[in-house]
């Protein structure tokens, strides 16, 4: 059957299907991790727990980090005596995850069961939503290639680290979600320009929950508006000041009470809160001290290494890597997507229904990527997550890139079977590898 006459309801089950591999993975990350058993899962969770018991935000204080004894639970995998309250250095960051998040505490605490747990399966949830959205933008950018928008989102829905990180908690998932949102939308806008306020208005605020979110779904301001500033140049629209308004001034709107607030606890300008953490995580290693201590080569090596390995699997606090065979697969496939990709640049089949969108989603990877590596210069973390919130742009870009070496006969069962084994490597990390970090 032609991949172009496959069905609408064929297309449904098929990601009915992605998001029934993602749950089974995700449930069992949910419940098989033990406790704080997730990067910075303690301080976000007391963070939750703020909120839900005060209904304000907290306070980024010199108190917050503790390395000695952060090192120490590490190491001792959390031991149920030793208690996580005073581990707050999270408390920087935007609150509206936090405040999202609150109901499931507050709802497991009234019914007796586990508040973590809870708030687990809520962050667990909204990655459904992250993958429905990331759906939409991959069939907006290849409506009549339903292969592309499937495989893409499933690739996202079985990459066992991401899967991981979608299941824990923190507001990496909110940050993915909107950005995301915050894309897909505004491609939808390029394409039909709309006559009325409230569209460019439902942008704006789209804008101002990312801003309201984290500062790693801050590149969807740039983005959202370079998107714009094309769709008026090309379309030659005489309302684009209008429109840019709309879009900024409701975003504004919406986050600068935040960053009134954060000017004011912290001082000297610091809208963010950023300045203030880092200056109170003292004892975090710091770049410069690590290239002093191993140089410059060993330092790039590690980046690249650790950076790739725990991209797709090294769980825990980096305590859990995936078996060394696996890696060597994981690198054949990646090697062979990006060798794809200029193959798919030089012939370019097939095309796009929207070019500009395959313009947003490089920009979107090398604002994300030149993030990384800038919170890189100042301190190590060598950490495959913080790519996460351009998951969605690297997905469908490694789906075409793979795409280009298969036969278009075996697309489907070729795809399918990779797809297969990377979500049954999930289901086998959270069901052996994950749970022997307790």
């Amino acid at each position: 059957m032609p991949l172009n006459h496959i069905s609408k309801p064929l297309r449904h089950w098929g990601i009915g299907l992605v998001v029934v591999m993602y749950a089974t993975t995700a449930l069992l990350f949910v419940w098989r991790t033990p406790p704080w058993q997730a990067p910075d899962e303690p301080a976000h969770f007391n963070y939750v727990r703020h909120v839900a018991e005060t209904g304000r935000p907290p306070v980024l204080t010199a108190g917050c980090y503790d390395q000695a004894y952060l090192e120490r639970l590490k190491a001792e995998g959390f031991p149920p005596e030793k208690s996580v309250d005073a581990l707050c250095y999270e408390a920087h960051q935007p609150p509206l995850y936090y405040y999202l998040a609150a109901p499931a505490y507050w709802l497991a605490t009234t019914i007796g069961t586990n508040p973590l747990h809870a708030v687990r399966l809520f962050s667990a949830l909204l990655g459904v939503a992250v993958l429905v959205v990331t759906w939409r933008l991959a069939r907006l950018l290849f409506p009549s290639e339903p292969l592309i928008p499937l495989a893409t989102t499933a690739l996202s829905a079985t990459i066992p680290m991401h899967v991981a990180i979608l299941s824990s908690v923190n507001n990496d998932v909110l940050a993915e979600l909107v950005l995301t949102a915050n894309i897909w939308y505004a491609l939808r806008l390029c394409q039909n320009w709309p006559t009325h306020r409230r569209q460019w208005i439902g942008q704006g605020l789209l804008l101002g929950a990312a801003l309201l979110t984290k500062t790693t779904a801050y590149v969807a301001l740039p983005l959202v508006v370079g998107l714009i500033l094309w769709a008026c140049w090309h379309r030659g629209e005489r309302l684009c000041g209008s429109a840019l308004a709309l879009v900024v001034g409701s975003a504004l709107i919406v986050a600068a009470p935040w960053f009134v607030r954060n000017a004011l606890v912290y001082g000297n300008g610091d809208i963010t809160g950023l300045a203030r953490h880092d200056a109170i995580v003292v004892g975090q290693p710091r770049t410069a001290e690590w290239v002093a201590q191993h140089g410059w080569a060993r330092t790039v090596k590690r980046l690249v290494f650790t950076t790739f390995h725990s991209f797709w699997g090294q769980f825990g606090w980096m305590a859990a890597p995936l078996p060394s065979n696996v890696y060597a697969v994981l690198w054949g496939l990646t090697l062979l997507a990006v060798s794809g990709v200029v193959l798919y640049a030089r012939f370019g089949q097939p095309r796009p229904a929207l070019p500009v969108g395959i313009v947003t989603l490089l920009a979107w990877i090398g604002l994300t990527t030149g993030g990384f590596l800038w919170y890189n210069l100042t301190f190590v973390q060598h950490q495959g997550r913080y790519l996460f919130p351009a998951l969605p742009a690297l997905a469908l870009f490694t789906v075409l890139g793979w795409r280009e070496w298969i036969a278009p006969r075996y697309r489907w069962l070729a795809l399918g079977a990779v797809l297969g084994w990377l979500w049954w490597l999930g289901v086998w990390s959270a069901w052996v590898l994950v749970p022997g970090l307790g």
